[in-house]
């Protein structure tokens, strides 16, 4: 079985450290899995549709969803909790790293126990099991294992009869693994609210007992998407949309389901039958849809699409083709709306596919099929199509630590270094800050199995300043010699000419060569940490304002190779595969704000500024609202920051014309090696002086070139590079997109 991209396994902290009073390592703790329930199915995100294949580099995108673990402890004692999550009862055990977790206590009975909580990121896929254990001291104190749960698609239906039992045959999940599960929201008797298997009757509000569409639809789903599917039904039979307005009965269950499963793909609404009975108008049941859904929105605070099946027709009650006409023609009229989709018109199915006239039944078997079918077919529609590639790297945002900027964060997260060897003293890797405490070293592409890193006293030591790290052991990685720094004209690897000496080259290898050098420190500072400087609190105000409120934000970017994600391990297809700094930026604001991110870049490769002047009429053709303009590696060369300066006020005065509701981030660059003659080092800060005097009141600058110099000041040129000369690595790529995110905070 392949391993899990290193990005699925992490954890989102509900608080830091241990909590609980001493208990005596004698005395076994107890642990009880309360959530997830046995067979339950959370609602994935960030499927990339046309990235969910299976060999998309980092494996296929079919998205995750953050799970929800309650925990039942005792109460009165100093625990360790770390978990594993078992992807098939076929996987072995031993196969498998714990992971540490961090809880938040939920609450505490009176009793010895307490409820804790902790958040896991889960692949689509299952039935997974996660399984728990408390360590104390070093010791197994006590385990538990949750029950199966997967993580896939959840629907909710709701209508009446045709979304119930009213219908000839009782389906049955055919699926091997009986992955197609229904949930009660309300049982009837005493027993606990449950997901069972969705064979009919399917547990609805109006005890209807025949069969249904369900259990064909969620096997189709399964089959395609191989993911398992969740249905949560609250249709009632005989109910018009009279009786579903928002201050009725009908409504307030469904409300109370949505807010138990938290989150599910969509409504699907299968109703018709009784407005037209009651001669119900276009205008009105268009009317009390729109009201449904929109108080439904504010009451599970989230946008829900709702697909509206045509369902209007009862052959053995009715024939009112006036009637049937009017709703018809209001689902029409609905799905021009936002937030309303097209689902399946039922209402063509006839002949064999209906029940017989003194049954009152709706469907035959085989009409419940191609109901079914009819259904997947609309529901496969939205689910396959394409979204943006950057949703894919969602995922891995939280090992990434993108609001946490790494120069003033008490926390250094994955700090890249090379292993640099003089002579024959041992090789050493170098760190921004003094650290008091290191917490991980692991390569920059690690194995699956790479979850501890490497020890302190077997393969390294800290060095007394605290600066640096002396490796002891066999080294993880190929080192640099000093002697590979500055080689002859004409050797491999390598590019000319070198400042003051024409003919030597400098090491030079674009793609995955220093990552695969590369060594990811992360570690605690000693010292004072800075305090991060004050945002202006008038720039970027109508891009705030976009992000708060959800509203889809064009985000287009002008830049070099840089801004294409040369040379992150995405655009070398090598693990971890993180991509470039724009689809990071993207990816943290639309898993932040829950905001659609159109992101437009047109940088490419070799460009100085006035190419990006040039190409401003077409990326303007995007009718950005948020602009990123990040030049200055390929121009400083020129040795003419008055140049830069007026070619970046012909860029803003230019876009700000076309569309002054335009925001910008002016982003200045790297410092390129300063031993390579095309980039002087005292140039970029003339450079960077002369774009401060270039940014408006309302715009931002996000300053990497006084990152990189902070971050630089006890680190070798090639610690955060990605070519040897002016690309950065994935760590660089991170301080690109950190800078620009101090300015779109949460």
């Amino acid at each position: 079985m392949k391993p899990w991209p290193l990005h699925l396994a992490w954890i989102l902290l509900g608080c830091h450290g241990t909590f609980g009073m001493a208990q005596s390592k004698a005395e076994p703790a107890h642990i009880e899995v309360v959530q997830p329930l046995r067979h339950q199915v959370f609602q994935r995100r960030f499927d990339v549709p046309q990235l969910s294949h299976p060999h998309h580099p980092g494996g296929p995108a079919k998205g995750f969803a953050e799970v929800d673990c309650v925990l039942m402890l005792e109460h009165n004692s100093e625990h360790n909790i770390q978990f594993r999550i078992r992807q098939s009862l076929d996987e072995p055990l031993n196969e498998i790293p714990w992971k540490q977790a961090f809880a938040l206590p939920a609450s505490v009975d009176g009793s010895r126990s307490m409820k804790t909580r902790t958040t896991i990121a889960v692949p689509a896929g299952g039935w997974y099991t996660v399984e728990f254990r408390v360590m104390l001291d070093g010791e197994l104190a006590g385990q538990a294992t949750t029950e199966p749960f997967g993580v896939g698609e959840v629907f909710l239906v709701a209508g009446q009869s045709y979304a119930t039992n009213c219908n000839d045959e009782r389906m049955q999940v055919q699926d091997p693994k009986a992955r197609v599960v229904a949930y009660d929201p309300a049982p009837k008797d005493l027993t606990p609210k449950a997901w069972r298997t969705a064979n009919d009757p399917q547990p609805t509000g109006d005890q209807s007992d025949g069969g249904s569409i369900w259990p064909v639809l969620g096997d189709l789903l399964v089959n395609c998407y191989d993911v398992p599917i969740g249905l949560v039904n609250v249709a009632v039979g005989a109910t018009s949309t009279n009786q579903w307005k928002t201050d009725g009965q009908l409504f307030q269950r469904m409300i109370e389901a949505g807010r138990q499963i938290q989150d599910f793909r969509a409504v699907l609404w299968q109703q018709g039958e009784s407005d037209v009975l009651e001669k119900t108008s276009t205008a009105t049941y268009v009317e009390r849809l729109v009201e449904m859904r929109s108080q439904a929105n504010r009451a599970w605070d989230a946008q829900r699409p709702w697909m509206l099946a045509k369902s209007t027709l009862h052959p053995t009650v009715y024939n009112d083709p006036i009637g049937e006409a009017s709703i018809r023609q209001a689902i029409e009229d609905l799905i021009t709306l936002h937030g309303f989709q097209r689902g399946p018109d039922t209402d063509r199915l006839d002949g064999l596919n209906r029940g017989r006239i003194d049954s009152r039944r709706h469907f035959t078997g085989l009409g419940q099929r191609n109901a079914a079918a009819m259904w997947f077919a609309t529901i496969a529609e939205q689910l396959d199509a394409p979204t943006s590639s950057y949703r894919a790297h969602v995922a891995m945002l939280p090992e990434l630590h993108l609001r946490e900027p790494a120069w003033r964060s008490s926390t250094v997260h994955r700090e890249s270094s090379t292993l640099l060897q003089d002579g024959e003293n041992p090789p050493t890797a170098r760190l921004a800050f003094p650290a008091a405490t290191i917490l991980q070293i692991r390569t920059a592409s690690p194995p699956a199995d790479d979850s501890e890193g490497f020890r302190e006293g077997v393969h390294w030591r800290l060095s007394e300043n605290r600066t640096t790290i002396v490796w002891i052991g066999p080294v993880p990685c190929e080192t640099l010699r000093t002697d590979q720094l500055f080689v002859p004209e004409g050797s491999p690897n390598s590019y000319k000419h070198r400042t003051g000496n024409p003919k030597q080259n400098l090491l030079y290898a674009p793609g995955n060569w220093f990552h695969q050098r590369n060594l990811e420190i992360t570690y605690q500072r000693a010292g004072e940490i800075p305090t991060a400087r004050e945002k202006h609190p008038l720039r970027l105000v109508k891009t705030m304002a976009k992000l708060r409120t959800g509203s889809k934000l064009v985000l287009a970017v002008s830049g070099d190779s840089i801004s294409t994600g040369l040379d992150a391990s995405g655009t070398t297809m090598s693990p971890p595969y993180q991509p470039g700094y724009p689809e990071l930026v993207a990816a943290q604001l639309t898993k932040d704000f829950g905001a659609e991110i159109d992101l437009v870049n047109r940088s490419v490769a070799g460009w100085s500024i006035a190419n990006g002047l040039a190409d401003l009429d077409k990326l303007l053709e995007s009718k950005p609202d948020l602009l990123i303009v990040a030049y200055g590696m390929n121009d400083v060369g020129r040795r003419d920051p008055g140049w830069f300066a007026d070619q970046a006020r012909s860029i803003q005065s230019r876009a700000k014309a076309a569309r002054p509701e335009l925001e910008i981030i002016w982003v200045t660059p790297m410092l390129g090696n300063r031993e390579w003659i095309h980039t002087p080092r005292e140039m970029f800060f003339a450079y960077q002086e002369a774009l401060r005097q270039v940014v408006s009141p309302e715009d931002a600058l996000a300053d990497v070139t006084e990152v990189w110099e902070i971050m630089s000041r006890q680190k070798h040129e090639l610690d955060f590079t990605g070519n040897g000369l002016n690309h950065p690595n994935d760590f660089g790529h991170r301080l690109y997109a950190q800078s620009i995110l101090e300015w779109l905070a949460k």
